[in-house]
């Protein structure tokens, strides 16, 4: 298969330290993955490889102030945050995605690089609902866009399938995502995606886009 590099990107889901450090609220549930599948060095490579080539946007997770006063109590999805912050804690405090702390900060090895689109705004699963993912992608006349991130089988799943009603052509860089168990990783690697779009490896996309 090859892509044209002009009209491809790829997006990077919420490569941030509450999930992918040590010490972050939700590291707990995917540290073995992460290191079972190489996933963070997999990005490196696949990013170093790709930049120059084809666009690389970055959609991390929305940071909120302490308590969340963003959200009006009791209302749409105050009740998964407020589990978040009431239950899950970490090194630097408690609660994810918290203004101030680590947390949602991109990790270091994943940093973006000059020519690197952060698109900000996220506050759902779905990478497109609450951003300019889609306008973004639309101004740079952008075709195929490849999924990267976590969790496989929440927000990178929800943003693909937003992806595909968009019209967009959807591929997901299996070896570059990751989520809780193996379970889960294949059901969305055998069953939903190739539904949608084209499943790759890191090594098969960069020789695609060559």
């Amino acid at each position: 298969m090859k892509l044209p590099a002009d009209r491809t990107a790829i997006v990077l889901i919420e490569p941030q330290n509450d999930f992918l450090s040590p010490g972050g609220t939700m590291y707990q549930y995917i540290a073995d993955q992460l290191a079972k599948r190489d996933v963070i060095n997999n990005l490196k490579n696949l990013l170093d490889g790709a930049r120059g080539k084809v666009k690389i946007l970055y959609v991390p997770f929305q940071a909120f102030k302490p308590g969340f006063p963003e959200l009006k109590p009791g209302g749409p999805g105050t009740a998964g945050l407020r589990g978040i912050e009431m239950e899950m804690k970490a090194d630097w405090g408690t609660g994810a995605w918290l203004e101030g702390t680590p947390g949602p900060e991109i990790i270091n090895p994943l940093k973006p690089r000059d020519g690197d689109i952060v698109v900000r705004g996220k506050l759902t699963l779905d990478a497109f609902h609450s951003t300019a993912l889609n306008y973004l992608l639309r101004a740079n006349e952008i075709e195929y866009v490849a999924f990267t991130g976590f969790h496989t089988n929440w927000c990178v799943e929800s943003s693909a399938r937003s992806a595909y009603d968009l019209g967009y052509r959807v591929i997901v860089i299996k070896d570059c995502t990751a989520t809780d168990t193996d379970r889960e990783q294949l059901y969305a690697e055998e069953v939903i995606f190739p539904r949608i779009g084209t499943v790759m490896t890191s090594q098969e996309f960069l020789a695609a886009i060559s």
